[in-house]
């Protein structure tokens, strides 16, 4: 039952980011957020009248770059993901240090071997 519970409110409050980043990209807003799991930040700038708009990802510990609008993983990031602030989408670059990687991996060049 409580597991039941977790799970609903777990894709409610997806569905509810996911709508805070829609409305703005159909407000015609600038658009910072992020795919946690996969450890992606992106910037959505809407163009100028006449203009295509621009979608730009980073990965941890990288530098920005420009996405096609119609890559998968836009469509994913807005699904599953969940808005950021302009500062948090900034140090995506200087941040060395990835959530996701469990151990198993350090900032090294080591590995830890895990047991589950």
């Amino acid at each position: 039952m409580r597991t039941a519970l977790i799970r609903s409110f777990k894709v409610h409050l997806t569905k509810i980011r996911s709508g805070k980043i829609l409305n703005k990209i159909a407000a015609g807003k600038r658009v910072f957020f992020e795919n946690s799991l996969d450890g992606i930040a992106f910037k959505y700038i809407p163009g100028e009248i006449g203009k295509v708009s621009k979608y730009f990802v980073k990965h941890y510990g990288r530098d920005e770059y420009e996405i096609d609008r119609n890559s998968p993983s836009i469509l994913t990031a807005i699904m599953e993901g969940k808005p950021i602030r302009k500062k948090k989408y900034d140090n995506y670059c200087i941040n060395e240090d990835v959530p996701w990687n469990l151990g198993i991996l350090t900032t090294s060049t080591t590995i830890k071997v895990v047991d589950f």
